[in-house]
C-alpha cells in the first residue's frame, strides 16, 4: 500500500513574503479607505451645514428677521419672559439656541432645566471629520460643543464694551436685528456660517474658546471672525477666534442664500473680510 502523501508546510521565507505582500497591499488600499472615509465625512459636514442655514431662513420667515449672535457669553439661562422665550434683542442666548425649533428641537428649547438644556446632544453641530457629538465639562458646567460658528465680517470683537463695527449676517444684539433686505451684496455672495479652528489635542476636553457651547451668547464657541489668520485645525497654536477646519482642502461654509461651498485654504483673510460683510459692496469669486 503506497505511503500516504503529504503537503509540505510553508517554509519562513515564503510566511515572511506573503506577510510583506500583505503589509504592501494593506498600505496601498488604506488611504484609498481614509480618502474615501473623509469624503463621506466632508459630505455629511456640508449637509448639517445646509441644515443650519434652512433653519435660519425658516426662522426668518417666521420672524422676520435673522438670529442674532446674543449679548455676551454667560452662565445664565436663555432669557425668558413672561413664562416664553424672549426673541432678539431680549434674547440674550445666541443664535445656535435661538433656531433650536427650525431643526426639529422644540424640545430642547423648551427645558427648563438648564443644565440638562445645554448638555443636550444636537447632532446637527458637530463635524464628523472632527468629532461626534461631544458633551464635556471644560469649566462652565456640562455643555455639548459646537463646531460651527456664525460669521461677523472684519472687526466685532466680543468684549461687552466692544463698539463693533458687526456687518455680518448674524450680528450682535446691540447692532439691531438684520433682515434679508438689509443683506445689500446679495445673499448668495455673503457667508452665513463657517467651520470653526480648533486645536486637534483637545477634540475631547475643549478649550478656552470650545467651551461654553452651542447655549452661549456672544462668544466664539458661537461666533468668529474673518481677519483672523484661518486654517486646517492643528496641534496647538490655535488663536481661538478664527475660523478653519479638519479637512485637508478647506473649510465648509454656508451663504446666506442656503447654498454651501468649500473655502479652500490659502484664501485670504480680504477675501475671507469681504465674504464676511453683508454691505461692503464686494463679491469675491472663491473658486
Amino acid at each position: 500500500m503506497p505511503a500516504p502523501r503529504t503537503r509540505p508546510a510553508f517554509t519562513l521565507i515564503e510566511l515572511l513574503v506573503v506577510l510583506a505582500i500583505v503589509a504592501v497591499l494593506v498600505g496601498l488600499l488604506l488611504p484609498g479607505v481614509q480618502k474615501v472615509r473623509e469624503s463621506g465625512s466632508r459630505l455629511r459636514c456640508q449637509n448639517h451645514l445646509k441644515q443650519l442655514a434652512l433653519a435660519v431662513h425658516t426662522y426668518h420667515e417666521v420672524k422676520g428677521f435673522f438670529p442674532t449672535g446674543g449679548t455676551e457669553w454667560s452662565h445664565y439661562p436663555p432669557t425668558v419672559v413672561g413664562g416664553t422665550v424672549a426673541d432678539p434683542p431680549a434674547q440674550r442666548t445666541g443664535w445656535a439656541f435661538q433656531i433650536l425649533p427650525y431643526l426639529e428641537q422644540e424640545g430642547v428649547y423648551r427645558m427648563t432645566d438648564y443644565a440638562q438644556q445645554r448638555a443636550a446632544a444636537i447632532p446637527v453641530y458637530s463635524c464628523p471629520s472632527r468629532r461626534p457629538p461631544t458633551v464635556v465639562d471644560a469649566g462652565h458646567g456640562v455643555r455639548m460643543l459646537i463646531d460651527y460658528a456664525g460669521v461677523t465680517g472684519a472687526g466685532g470683537e466680543y468684549p461687552p464694551s466692544a463698539p463693533g463695527p458687526w456687518y455680518g449676517i448674524i450680528v450682535r444684539n446691540k447692532a439691531g436685528l438684520v433682515r434679508a433686505a438689509g443683506v445689500s451684496d446679495g445673499l448668495s455672495t455673503t457667508m452665513l456660517f463657517g467651520e470653526k479652528r480648533l486645536d486637534t489635542t483637545r477634540y475631547r476636553t475643549g478649550a478656552w474658546h470650545d467651551d461654553t457651547g452651542f447655549s452661549t451668547g456672544w462668544d466664539p464657541d458661537i461666533m468668529r471672525l474673518t481677519n483672523y489668520a484661518w486654517g486646517r485645525d492643528q496641534a496647538g497654536g490655535v488663536n481661538g477666534n478664527e475660523f478653519g477646519s479638519a479637512h485637508p482642502a478647506g473649510m465648509n461654509a454656508a451663504m446666506g442664500d442656503g447654498s454651501v461651498r468649500l473655502i479652500r485654504y490659502g484664501t485670504t483673510n480680504a477675501v475671507l473680510d469681504q465674504l464676511g460683510d453683508r454691505r461692503d459692496g464686494q463679491t469675491p469669486n472663491t473658486d
